[in-house]
């Protein structure tokens, strides 16, 4: 399972820890998050519970767990790809929004470790678009 969270989580070595830095020009409605671990694939998003916007330099915190995977290994392949929604909408599990506020960042890719904690760097506006950068 996914977990979104607002403040950091101690790694138990069951999860890979993503801390989500936005750096952006204006504040968004909803990040979108999809992984891909050895082909093992999962998505969620995170938005404010009280429909509010995320603000453009808010901090994120995002879990992706061991069990999702079928990999045993400590170390893993890992695959993120983040998509900005601009506006706000209500969130739902299949993550489709209208075409018109959803803009897709190039994936990110890297070896993870379970326990640790990766550091990613969104920047960017509406205007020239975004990416995520591996800090």
């Amino acid at each position: 399972a996914y977990h979104k969270t607002r403040q950091a989580v101690q790694p138990d070595g069951q999860q890979i820890n993503l801390q989500i830095q936005l750096d952006l020009k204006e504040d968004i409605g909803l990040l979108i998050v999809e992984s891909d671990i050895g082909g093992s694939k999962a998505s969620g998003g995170i938005s404010n519970a009280d429909k509010s916007m995320l603000k453009k330099d808010e901090a994120l915190y995002w879990q992706i767990d061991k069990q999702n995977s079928d990999n045993l290994s400590d170390t893993v392949g890992l695959s993120l790809r983040f998509t900005i929604v601009t506006a706000y909408c209500d969130p739902n599990y299949e993550n489709v929004y209208p075409e018109e506020y959803m803009m897709p960042l190039e994936a990110v890719s890297f070896a993870a470790k379970y326990g640790e904690t990766y550091a990613i760097r969104i920047v960017g506006d509406k205007a020239s678009g975004y990416r995520a950068v591996l800090e």
